[in-house]
């Protein structure tokens, strides 16, 4: 599904423009809010959705009954991550989930 910006512009209002481009918020605030009527609390509760990383296990999950439907999205690019960050916005949940992960672990933050 490809949503058509002017249907969905509506429900991202309030959402920097640099993020409104990102298929997780709109999957987020479009999708489950909107459409299933999830609350953001309930998204990060994590008791109606789950993330998994591989396609065909969402695939298995929604084949065997275990899930009800699953959305396949494109991943954030380092450009998108980049201009986010840079203009101080803060990622969607979820958005940021790398792997391999670094075995040091990375933590960054603006100091004034």
């Amino acid at each position: 599904m490809t949503p058509k910006p002017e249907a969905i512009a509506p429900l991202l209002a309030g959402i920097p423009q640099r993020q409104r481009e990102l298929d997780v918020t709109q999957l987020h605030k479009v999708a489950l809010e909107k459409i299933l009527g999830l609350s953001e609390e309930t998204i990060r509760a994590g008791s109606n959705v789950r993330y998994l990383r591989e396609a065909t296990e969402a695939l298995q999950q929604v084949g065997s009954g275990n899930a009800d439907v699953a959305f396949l999205i494109k991943p954030v690019t380092l450009e998108q991550m980049k201009d986010i960050s840079l203009n101080l916005e803060v990622m969607p949940q979820k958005s940021t989930d790398f792997y391999p992960k670094l075995l040091s672990g990375l933590a960054m933050y603006t100091l004034d």
